[in-house]
């Protein structure tokens, strides 16, 4: 990316404003303080891994989250999505370096997922769904690929422009048990609303 003023300004409202996170500032999102919010092992525990699950993690980023996440799924897969290939790159620079190799890295959106029905145990999301143009398109999205009885678990963090808050959450949860009572799925849910640290 070269830095003009279009794309300058660009940088700064991707980074204040609502939108997809610009790649550029990836470093942010890699800081170790950020471990004071959601530390990559206490998300790894709530979802209640099984080595051989099969989790796709929307949104990856430079992937914070995912080599915790990896190392537990001895004989399952990653899947890692993410709109921009940068972050992409990033990702699987740090997943390589780390020696993991059961992940595999998908560009695509939210809205239109690239996968099978009934795929996957454990579907996450950190500050990602405020980013999707439509979130309960992506949660139809989601449930559709999610196994019966599997794991879907969205984070929201304070400090993240784009963050929900919990009472418009809470209505997309609805729609989500609504479209829930016409399928044949059982649905773990794991919502959080991270608004300070607790001692």
């Amino acid at each position: 990316m070269k830095f003009n003023k279009k794309n300058i300004k660009k940088i700064i409202n991707g980074f204040f404003g609502k939108g997809v996170y610009p790649a550029i500032l990836s470093f942010w999102l890699d800081f170790p303080s950020r471990k004071i919010l959601l530390h990559p092992k206490k998300l790894s525990q709530r979802l209640h891994l099984k080595e051989n699950h099969k989790v796709l993690e929307i949104g990856c980023g430079p992937g914070y989250f995912s080599p915790e996440i990896a190392k537990r799924l001895l004989k399952g897969h990653l899947f890692l999505l993410d709109i921009q290939k940068e972050m992409l790159n990033k990702a699987q620079k740090k997943l390589k370096k780390a020696g993991l190799s059961n992940i595999s890295f998908v560009r695509g959106n939210a809205i239109y997922l690239p996968f099978v029905e009934n795929y996957f145990d454990v579907v996450f999301l950190v500050t990602v769904l405020g980013e999707i143009n439509s979130p309960q398109k992506s949660l139809k999205e989601i449930l559709r690929v999610l196994k019966p009885s599997g794991i879907l678990s969205i984070t929201e963090q304070i400090g993240d422009p784009d963050r929900i808050a919990f009472k418009i959450l809470s209505f997309h949860i609805r729609f989500l048990f609504i479209f829930l009572l016409f399928s044949n799925k059982i649905l773990n849910l794991i919502c959080e609303e991270q608004n300070e640290r607790k001692n």
